[in-house]
């Protein structure tokens, strides 16, 4: 972020250890410490602000963003597609027969010349 080197760390270390003085440069440096952390702190919580406001919005732009997740629906799906997907979900959930399977049902199922047997 300041992109601070070493060698800088070193200059500022005995600068404030001229300016300060050793018998208060560990009182100086908690309290640096101290403040860094505040920082920290506030930037985290504006943050977690920012993302909770913009969940938000995204929730009021787009009602449908929990059901398609819950769905399972992709961007960029066809209309067929997603009323596919949606009824073999339905299908899954009531343990019906999915539109894939049709075509085997009907080939277990007794043709009309068939005897029962």
């Amino acid at each position: 972020m300041f992109d601070i080197g070493a060698m800088e760390l070193l200059v500022l270390a005995v600068v404030a250890l001229i300016v300060v003085g050793p018998k208060d440069l560990p009182r100086l440096l908690r309290s640096v410490g101290g403040m860094v952390r505040k920082a920290r702190d506030l930037s985290y919580e504006i943050r977690r602000g920012i993302e909770h406001l913009a969940d938000e919005v995204e929730r009021e732009t787009d009602p449908f963003r929990d059901e398609r997740k819950r769905e399972g629906l992709k961007p960029g799906m066809s209309p067929e597609e997603v009323t596919d997907h949606i009824m073999a979900n339905r299908a899954r959930e009531t343990g019906e027969k999915t539109p894939e399977q049709p075509a085997e049902a009907a080939a277990e199922a007794p043709k009309a010349g068939d005897k029962p047997a």
